[in-house]
């Protein structure tokens, strides 16, 4: 995995490898969700891994995120203006301790995830709805036009997202995915066979060798 200087980590010297993590700012019906997102802020921890994620201090985003800022390392969350009313409010000075770790605002939802993209080392999907599905499909298909190479896992809580690969499977035996494109995203049940499975992680051999050094040297996150 490629590793970015992002300066000092406590008083390591060590350049703090990040992970973007796409999750829900729900907490979800189960509080195992929360336990087991801060057991992956945990064992990030552990690896020295920095958190990039969406910028929400609440659910899922929330549980990561303070997990591991409490714990000494670096966060960078990564909000859209709009956003910060639902994803984060400051209602008062406590809800302001919510902010953990750096906050980058962007003007959408596009430059969010190119932003994520750039910072991060891999990415790592947890439950959540919608916008989260969105972001693991778009950084998935992002991997499989050759745009990057990094490992795309699957937090699957609980069992979360066994339709999401069965729908995966069956889109495969339909033919409207190619069998060597289901290859992209990776998968473990628990924290650390994750971490596992994304360090060893490579991507299909088989993707489309598209040509985007240009398109990213035109990008502007100010």
């Amino acid at each position: 995995m490629p590793e970015i200087n992002a300066g000092t980590q406590g008083t390591s010297a060590t350049p703090t490898r990040f992970i973007t993590v796409f999750c829900g700012s729900s907490p979800g019906r189960d509080p195992d969700y929360i336990e087991m997102a801060q057991e992956l802020g945990r064992e990030m921890l552990k690896r020295n891994y920095g958190l990039v994620y969406g910028g929400g201090s609440f659910g899922l985003m929330g549980a990561i995120a303070k997990t591991i800022h409490e714990g000494g390392g670096k966060v960078i969350g990564v909000i859209p203006e709009a956003l910060k009313k639902i994803e984060r409010p400051e209602l008062s000075n406590v809800d302001n301790d919510r902010i953990f770790g750096e906050e980058i605002v962007v003007k959408d939802m596009h430059t969010r995830k190119a932003l994520m993209n750039k910072l991060s080392s891999g990415f790592i999907t947890m439950p959540g709805g919608y916008g989260t599905m969105e972001e693991l499909l778009e950084i998935t298909t992002w991997s499989q036009l050759s745009i990057h190479d990094k490992p795309v896992l699957l937090f699957n809580m609980k069992g979360y997202f066994e339709h999401l690969l069965k729908f995966i499977q069956h889109s495969v035996e339909e033919q409207f995915i190619v069998k060597w494109s289901a290859g992209i995203i990776a998968s473990g049940s628990t924290a650390k066979e994750v971490l596992d499975k994304l360090e060893v992680y490579e991507p299909p051999t088989s993707r489309y060798a598209l040509k985007w050094s240009e398109v990213e040297t035109k990008q502007d996150f100010v």
